[in-house]
């Protein structure tokens, strides 16, 4: 596919008229190698599931639209942490910033990295400082994770309330890596959650499978799941695709 540059308006709450924000990405050209650099259609079906946590979740998962003064203006939530794994064009991060008026961690891999930059910047003013969140951008290689107890590189904590993937399953390999950086860094809390969105594709069900048990061999558990459907853009058209959708936390801490 072609470079595109194209807008997504992510709404801020779960009512039909909770108000949108506006996030403008640039997808390069994309290639066998470079899959991080289109915007599928799990990110954009799971950016606009986030405030769904607030219904589903206790605090402090209370989106930017019940975070307000009295002047209706959203207030920093700087408690919550937030890392997206897998970032891609940045899409899921930059609205979770947004939605939770919080600090997210945008990571993947070093070619994915100057896009993924460029458009957290080109959408720092707009959509994140604009409802007092803050976003950052991070090297994280899932096969070699840094040592336990190493921060990423300029933050300030070692784990994180909410951890975020989506479309995240390529290899065989994939499953157990994931999981791996979901134990390093979701918070060993009864509050923490980690959220997902998979697309269903045929060629990837025994990785989708086999990332659920080893996910509930780690000790984690759903909280609640579903289905989705939603569209991937090509040159010659749309696809749709089926997703999974869940919300786990740790089960001993239920």
């Amino acid at each position: 596919m072609s470079s595109v540059s194209r807008t997504f308006h992510i709404p801020t709450g779960t009512g039909s008229k909770s108000p949108t924000i506006s996030i403008s990405l640039q997808e390069p050209s994309l290639t066998g190698d470079n899959l991080g650099h289109k915007t599928w259609s799990a990110s954009y079906l799971l950016a606009k599931r986030l405030p769904l946590l607030a219904q589903i979740s206790s605090s402090p998962f209370c989106p930017s639209s019940c975070l307000h003064t009295s002047s209706s203006d959203p207030i920093s939530n700087p408690n919550l942490q937030i890392l997206e794994l897998g970032s891609g064009t940045g899409l899921v991060g930059i609205a979770a910033a947004a939605i939770f008026s919080a600090h997210v961690m945008l990571t993947d891999l070093p070619p994915i990295i100057p896009n993924l930059q460029s458009n957290v910047l080109a959408n720092v003013e707009t959509a994140v400082f604009s409802h007092k969140g803050t976003a950052a951008v991070a090297v994280l290689d899932w096969s070699d994770l840094p040592q336990p107890g190493a921060r990423l590189p300029g933050e300030e904590v070692y784990s994180y309330d909410l951890v975020l993937a989506a479309d995240p399953l390529y290899s065989p390999t994939h499953p157990r890596w994931l999981v791996d950086a979901i134990e390093r860094y979701l918070k060993r809390d009864d509050s923490a959650r980690f959220m997902v969105e998979l697309p269903l594709r045929q060629a990837y069900q025994p990785q989708v499978e086999e990332f659920k048990d080893r996910m509930r061999d780690s000790g984690l558990r759903v909280v609640v799941d579903g289905e989705g459907t939603g569209f991937d853009d090509w040159d010659d058209g749309r696809a749709e695709v089926r997703t999974y959708w869940g919300v786990w936390m740790w089960a001993s801490a239920s």
